[in-house]
C-alpha cells in the first residue's frame, strides 16, 4: 500500500543516515586523531634532531661571525653555503636577523630561497606544516640562544609521504562508507518491511471492519429514517412541539450518519484501489462556473463568492467525483467563513489545470495545518462547526485517484487556500 511504502522508504533514509552521520564523524575523529599522533611524533623527531646538531648549529654562526670579523667585504658561495643531500630525513638553515642565509644542509634543492619566507611569520618552536613545490613539509623556528645577530635557525623534514598515506586512507575509507551505507539502506529496507508486517495486518482487519460495519449500517439507517418520515407524515399521530423537534434532530443525526458512512465507505474502497470512476470528457469550466453560480445562491449576505475561471479547460476524469471535489471545498470554505469572500479559480499551465479555492475565514494553526487532510481530524477551534471530519481526506482521496495534488497554505485570522493540481491526461 502507498502509505507503507512511504513509511518503509522513509524508515529507510532515516537509518541510512544516521549511520552515514555516525560513520562520517568517526572518520573525521580518526583522521584529526590519527594526523595529530602523525605530526606529534614528526615534531619530536626534529625536537631530537635539534637537540643533537644544536652545537653544530651555533658553532657554524659563531664561524660565520668569525668569517664577517676578519674579512667583511668576503662573499661566501652557495656552494660554501649549502650541503646538498637528497638522502637527508632531516634539513636545517641558519640564518641572520636580517634573513640571511648563514649555513644550511638541505634535503630539497633550492628550498633555501624560500624557506624564509615560508616560516616569516612564524613563532619560535611553533611547527607549521607548508607546501613547497610538490612537496608537504613541516618546519620549526628556532632563536639561537647564545646568539650575538640575532640569527635563527629553522629545521624540518618532508612529510608528503604521510599526507598521501592519510589521503589513500581517506579514500579507503570512503569507498567503505558508502558500500556500508548501501549495504545499511538495504538491510534497513528489508528490517522495515519485516516490522511492519503485523501492523499491515492490524491495518487490514481494521480497514475490513470499518468496510463491513459501514455496508451493513447503510441498510438499517435507510429504514430508520424511512420509519421516521412515514412517522412524521402521519396523520393520526400528532406531536407537539417537543415531539416534532425531537423527531427533527432524529431525522437529522440519522441524515449526518448515513453521510458519515457514505464516506468511509468511499475512504475504503480507496484504499483498496476500488474506487468504480469514469473516464470521461469533462468541460471543466462549464462545470466549475455552473457549480460556482448554484452554490453562491445558498450563501449568506456576508459572503461574497468571486470567480476567476478561464474559458476553454477540459478535462478527462469522472465528472461526478470532481464535482464532489469542489463542493467540498466550497462547504469547507463556507463553515470557517463568517464574513469575508470565497475566491474560485481554475487555470491551466504547462499541461496541468490548477484549481484554487480560498477565503478570509479564521484559518489554521501551523500546528494544525500538516494534519487537515488525516481522517477525523478537527482542529480544536473548530469542534464546534458541525462535520464529520471527512470531507478533505475525501478531497484528498479524489485529487490522488486522479494523480493530483491537493496542498493547503494557511495564516490564522487570515484565511485558507487550498490548490489543487491535475495532470491533463489522455483518454485511453
Amino acid at each position: 500500500m502507498p502509505m507503507f511504502n512511504k513509511i518503509q522508504r522513509k524508515l529507510t533514509i532515516q537509518y541510512a543516515f544516521f549511520f552515514l552521520l555516525f560513520v562520517v564523524l568517526l572518520m573525521a575523529a580518526l583522521y584529526i586523531s590519527i594526523s595529530a599522533i602523525m605530526q606529534q611524533q614528526q615534531v619530536q623527531e626534529l625536537e631530537q634532531f635539534f637537540g643533537k646538531e644544536r652545537y653544530h648549529l651555533e658553532k657554524d654562526d659563531e664561524d660565520e661571525d668569525d668569517v664577517h670579523d676578519h674579512n667583511k667585504d668576503d662573499q661566501i658561495t652557495d656552494g660554501m653555503k649549502i650541503e646538498y643531500d637528497a638522502n637527508r630525513s632531516n634539513f636545517y638553515y641558519v640564518f641572520s636577523k636580517n634573513n640571511e642565509l648563514v649555513h644550511g644542509d638541505e634535503s630539497f634543492y633550492g628550498l633555501y630561497k624560500d624557506v624564509a619566507q615560508l616560516m616569516m611569520h612564524a613563532k619560535d618552536e611553533d611547527p607549521q606544516t607548508v607546501e613547497w613545490k610538490d612537496q608537504d613539509l613541516l618546519l620549526i623556528k628556532y632563536d639561537s640562544p647564545h646568539s650575538h645577530n640575532g640569527s635563527y635557525m629553522i629545521i624540518g623534514q618532508s612529510v608528503t609521504k604521510q599526507h598521501h598515506l592519510l589521503e589513500r586512507m581517506m579514500y579507503a575509507f570512503i569507498a567503505l562508507t558508502l558500500i556500508g551505507t548501501l549495504c545499511i539502506a538495504f538491510l534497513s529496507h528489508y528490517l522495515a518491511g519485516k516490522a511492519m508486517v503485523p501492523i499491515k495486518k492490524s491495518f487490514e482487519r481494521q480497514r475490513k471492519f470499518v468496510s463491513d460495519a459501514s455496508h451493513e449500517l447503510r441498510t438499517p439507517l435507510s429504514v430508520f429514517y424511512s420509519s421516521l418520515e412515514v412517522l412524521e407524515n402521519d396523520d393520526e399521530n400528532e406531536f407537539g412541539a417537543f415531539g416534532q423537534e425531537v423527531l427533527t434532530d432524529l431525522k437529522n443525526e440519522t441524515q449526518h450518519m448515513e453521510t458519515l458512512l457514505e464516506g468511509l465507505l468511499f475512504l475504503a474502497r480507496f484504499d483498496q484501489n476500488k474506487l468504480k470512476t469514469k473516464k470521461e470528457d469533462i468541460e471543466l469550466s462549464k462545470l466549475v462556473n455552473s457549480i460556482t453560480k448554484s452554490f453562491e445562491r445558498t450563501l449568506p449576505d456576508s459572503i461574497q463568492l468571486k470567480t476567476q475561471i478561464a474559458d476553454g479547460i477540459k478535462f478527462i476524469g469522472d465528472e461526478t467525483s470532481i464535482r464532489e471535489l469542489l463542493y467540498i471545498l466550497l462547504e469547507n470554505a463556507t463553515k470557517f467563513t463568517e464574513k469575508g469572500s470565497i475566491r474560485v479559480s481554475l487555470t491551466s499551465i504547462n499541461n496541468y489545470i490548477k484549481l484554487i479555492v480560498e477565503d478570509t475565514g479564521i484559518g489554521i494553526t501551523q500546528r494544525d495545518l500538516p494534519h487537515v487532510f488525516d481522517r477525523f481530524y478537527q482542529a480544536t477551534k473548530n469542534r464546534q462547526k458541525k462535520g464529520t471530519g471527512l470531507g478533505l481526506s475525501i478531497a484528498q482521496a479524489i485529487v490522488s485517484h486522479h494523480q493530483g495534488h491537493i496542498s493547503v497554505e494557511s495564516e490564522f485570522g487570515q484565511g485558507t487556500k487550498f490548490i489543487v493540481s491535475l495532470p491533463i491526461l489522455k483518454k485511453d
